[in-house]
């Protein structure tokens, strides 16, 4: 009868290292059913014992204890899940901390391409999966980087690759005419693809992906050709950032897109080996920290979808003493209200059922950005590209409740309350 085995390992880094790993425990035991997510080791065998496991993963060059390995109850589970929470909270915390200081949401970094935001943001989107980058194709950068001059070219190839690619997914968002609805399913889709990798990520499941096997000739000989090759990898990241760039419907955008998130992933892709020494076992520990980070902007991203979508995720204070409020006229004909806008966004304002609305929104050139230049309400049917000075937008609050009108990307939100007379 085969027994359950649940092995920590230290010393998993990548794809590689669980083949390795998984290679020599089927020299003890050709029968054994092995699964590696992260560093925890599902073992099924009826044959192996703890002390041959140990002797395995040590053949194998990495290191495992006789404490480390639970027979019947995955017991590592529960400290993963309770690690992985508290790294969650933590950056939830800061998150909070540096909104409240400086206005700045850390998890709002998948950007619009903007001349004062986007180069920033890009930049740490690449660099932030450049993480998973060495984790999935660190074994294939190492064997075509053998010195500077092609590490230079195979990392070239593949910013190259994602450079075109960006280039055809913008002119195929542009071919879409992509409106704010399938705007919205593209957010959805880019907030799963961040879950699945933050989970991945965190060691819950592993995915092996088949890479294709590159022939010896191109390994050797034309190193910018297989970076090329590697930016067609089926690769969540990856994905994630190919929709971004269909959602820019340019292809000039989506192909600038793409190579600043390529150029983000280069100090760590071209310092590879340096890195890896240097880390050694805290490499581990931050990617578990990085994991909890992209899976909250995943979920931040999900919210932003289901906004998008008419779907309030917030709840509502219905006393207006705490609203800034809107002037009706004495005939009831108009109502007015105010408000300026800044990096952050907009202002939550009241206004009265069925009396029309001019809602004026003061923008300062300085404080104006390709996030919040364009502000929209799904539920008002207003659609705004802001200028510098005041800005008039009329509607007519036709229904009571709370309603959301946001940026284009849904990333900036505010809240309009309609109450009944």
């Amino acid at each position: 009868m085969n027994k359950h085995y649940y092995v920590k390992i230290a010393g998993i880094y990548c794809a590689h290292c669980r083949t390795v790993i998984s290679s020599f425990i089927k020299k003890a035991d050709l029968d054994a059913d092995i699964k590696i997510s992260g560093n925890i080791a599902k073992i099924k065998s009826d044959k192996l014992s703890d002390t041959e496991i140990i002797q395995a993963v040590t053949q194998a060059g990495y290191t495992t204890k006789s404490k480390w390995i639970y027979s019947g109850f995955n017991k590592w589970k529960f400290f993963q899940i309770l690690e992985f929470a508290g790294f969650a909270l933590l950056i939830f915390l800061l998150r909070l901390i540096l909104k409240s200081l400086l206005g700045y949401d850390i998890l709002n970094v998948i950007p619009v391409i903007d001349t004062k935001l986007t180069f920033a943001g890009l930049l740490l989107a690449g660099f932030l999966t450049s993480f998973h980058c060495i984790g999935m194709c660190g074994a294939i950068n190492l064997a075509v980087s053998k010195n500077s001059r092609k590490s230079i070219l195979y990392n070239g190839g593949r910013i190259f690759c994602y450079t075109a690619i960006g280039f055809f997914a913008g002119l195929f968002g542009k071919t879409l005419s992509i409106n704010q609805s399938l705007l919205c399913v593209i957010i959805l889709l880019l907030s799963l693809f961040m879950i699945f990798l933050g989970l991945s990520m965190a060691g819950f499941f592993s995915v092996n992906f088949n890479h294709f096997s590159l022939p010896s000739k191109l390994k050797t000989s034309s190193v910018f050709l297989t970076g090329f090759l590697n930016g067609f990898m089926p690769c969540t990241p990856l994905i994630t950032m190919q929709l971004y760039a269909v959602s820019t419907a340019s292809p000039f955008k989506g192909a600038f897109a793409m190579l600043l998130f390529g150029l983000g992933t280069l100090p760590l892709m071209l310092g590879f080996s340096f890195v890896q020494n240097f880390l050694g076992s805290k490499r581990a520990l931050l990617q578990k920290i990085l994991a909890a980070f992209i899976l909250l902007m995943g979920l931040a991203m999900f919210l932003r979808g289901l906004t998008g979508l008419g779907i309030n995720t917030g709840s509502t204070d219905s006393n207006l003493k705490k609203w800034k409020t809107a002037q009706i006229n004495s005939e009831k004909t108009e109502q007015k209200i105010e408000i300026n806008l800044s990096y952050d966004g907009y202002e939550d304002f009241a206004v009265q059922e069925g009396i029309p609305v001019t809602l004026i929104i003061n923008a300062e050139e300085d404080y104006i950005t390709g996030c919040n230049n364009r502000v929209i309400s799904n539920d008002f049917d207003f659609d705004v590209t802001l200028v510098p000075g005041k800005n008039e937008i009329c509607f007519i609050p036709d229904k009571n409740g709370t309603f959301i009108y946001s940026c284009w990307m849904y990333m900036l939100k505010n809240k309009i309350y309609v109450y009944e007379e």
